[in-house]
């Protein structure tokens, strides 16, 4: 396993070469997947981010396909889709499920762990959701009085 740093950042593992798709370098190419149409600004800055780098390939899904594909992706950004134990079962070569947005209620959680994935959310604060949780909890207060 040969851990990546890019600007200080870290990008993410690449994992033996025998089961995923190579650059022309011969280097191991990770697959990322986002699920779903929703927030097209998410996949799309990724996508801008990281086009100098040819050993990433960010991929965007419709739901419908997610499941019959999601074994082909190493890491799953999943955005209002719901993943379930079926899907994550499929998803052979994952090794990270990240929750966009607020909260982790799309993952299934357990079977993820059973299948030795990693699961995470993206922190509010990057992605807006912050301040909108904080403006529903004002409305909710004030709905009180």
């Amino acid at each position: 396993m040969i851990f990546r740093r890019i600007r200080g950042r870290q990008l993410g593992y690449f994992w033996s070469s025998h089961k995923r798709n190579m650059c022309e370098d011969g280097k191991a190419k990770t697959r990322v997947l986002f699920c779903g149409p929703h927030f097209p600004a998410s996949h799309i800055y990724t996508k801008e981010y990281l086009r100098n780098y040819p050993f990433v390939q960010v991929d965007d899904l419709p739901f419908d396909s997610v499941p019959r594909l999601i074994g082909n992706y190493d890491i799953c950004v999943v955005k209002s889709m719901l993943l379930n134990s079926d899907v994550i079962a499929r998803a052979t070569r994952m090794k990270l499920i990240m929750q966009y947005g607020v909260g982790l209620e799309g993952i299934d959680i357990a079977a993820a762990t059973n299948h030795g994935i990693r699961v995470a959310r993206i922190p509010s604060g990057k992605t807006g959701n912050a301040a909108s949780c904080a403006e529903m909890a004002i409305y909710f207060m004030l709905g009180l009085l």
